[in-house]
């Protein structure tokens, strides 16, 4: 069994296969829409949504079929399909065959995406949880800070097929050091059936601090998806930015990794549910101030003044990914698989359309950012306080 840091770094490396398939392709998509002929521009995001669009799905199955199998077992077939749909993208002949090997992506990675959240519950619970998804996401956050540069620096040595054979490649070497560094953690395997799934489902339904925090952690990773669908367009194409894009979009991210090292520290002294209201209402605040300030320009805000509240913005909705799944998954260690999935599925699915929403009204200036994060941060305090009867506003327990 690996020593805490090393099951964090591994865990890490197999969470990320999801942000790394997406944001290591970003300073490609100009190319493939050029070698497909795409006539829209905002066709090229279907590349990102359909890996959603797989993810979504596949965590249906990897979670439930986690609990019967162990967690090894799915982590690795959900790692070969993920390799197998990189190869179908670095040979397809059409965008169509691209989009089936990027589902196919998308549908592998669900296996060590949501069948790690489920290891790490197996042997952590509560603040304790909480603190390791951090210290996961502090590390995982870093992917797209470095994956665009890493993009780009490979674009100048091989051809965009390429990536997707270096995601392979990834893919195949985390599955080898998890293979040798990790030991099964499912003690007691449940027989998987119809029945079984549907009580442990239905078990779930019907808790409101479950339902609450799957709910606002859908709606705040949608509104991170929105920012990460349009960046390519707004960096490049309305900042003019050019090969400086993955610099100015890793900048941007570093926020996000720094307030999840931030919140595995001040999760240990103050109560999560607080801590993820008292983030989302400030984003709350800070999106009404800067949407009025920019709505002066036609939200064509300076650079500096962009950066400025987009990073803000980020570090917020940052303090607020390690809690969700830890507070959602407290009552249900004993079918961590399923309730695991049951989260990645529910907050994948509307945070797939949330940020398709967001793409979709991007007209060439910030306001659709702008109101994305303040639409899904108000829609997350609303649903807290509507269903945590727990009082989340308190600070300690």
């Amino acid at each position: 069994m690996p020593r805490q840091t090393e099951l964090i770094a591994i865990s890490a490396l197999l969470m990320s296969s999801v942000a790394l398939s997406i944001d290591i392709m970003l300073p490609s998509l100009g190319d493939i829409a050029a070698a497909f002929g795409l006539q829209q521009d905002n066709d090229r995001q279907l590349t990102i949504v359909m890996v959603l669009a797989g993810l979504t799905f596949g965590q249906f199955i990897f979670g439930p079929c986690s609990e019967a199998t162990g967690r090894k077992p799915m982590i690795f077939l959900g790692l070969g399909i993920f390799c197998a749909g990189s190869v179908v993208c670095a040979t397809a002949t059409s965008f169509d065959m691209l989009l089936i090997g990027r589902t196919l992506q998308g549908f592998g990675a669900a296996g060590p995406r949501i069948v790690t959240v489920a290891l790490i519950r197996d042997r952590f619970d509560g603040r304790k949880m909480a603190q390791i998804l951090s210290l996961i996401m502090g590390i995982f956050i870093f992917v797209p800070i470095l994956a665009p540069s890493l993009g780009q620096a490979l674009l100048f040595l091989m051809p965009w097929r390429g990536l997707f054979l270096f995601l392979a490649v990834i893919g195949l070497s985390g599955g080898v050091w998890f293979a040798l560094r990790q030991e099964e953690t499912l003690r007691e395997k449940t027989r998987f059936s119809l029945t079984t799934y549907r009580k442990a489902v239905a078990g779930i339904a019907c808790s409101p601090v479950f339902i609450a925090y799957t709910i606002a952690g859908a709606l705040c990773y949608g509104a991170l998806m929105g920012y990460i669908n349009t960046s390519q367009q707004l960096f490049q194409g309305v900042y003019e930015l050019g090969d400086q894009y993955a610099l100015w979009f890793g900048a941007s991210a570093a926020f996000i990794s720094a307030a999840t090292f931030v919140n595995a520290r001040l999760v240990m002294r103050y109560r999560m549910a607080f801590l993820c209201l008292a983030a989302l209402s400030t984003l709350v605040v800070w999106c009404l101030i800067f949407g009025v300030f920019f709505q002066a320009g036609g939200y064509r805000p300076g650079l500096t003044a962009w950066m400025l509240f987009n990073c803000v913005s980020l570090f917020l909705l940052g303090l607020t990914f390690g809690n969700f799944n830890a507070i959602a998954l407290k009552e249900f260690g004993h079918i961590a698989g399923i309730a695991a999935a049951a989260i990645a599925a529910v907050q994948s699915a509307l945070a797939l359309i949330v940020s398709w929403l967001i793409g979709s009204a991007f007209d060439g200036t910030v306001a659709a950012m702008i109101y994305g994060y303040f639409v899904c941060g108000a829609g997350a305090v609303m649903v807290i306080l509507a269903l945590d009867h727990t009082k989340p506003w308190r600070m300690s327990s």
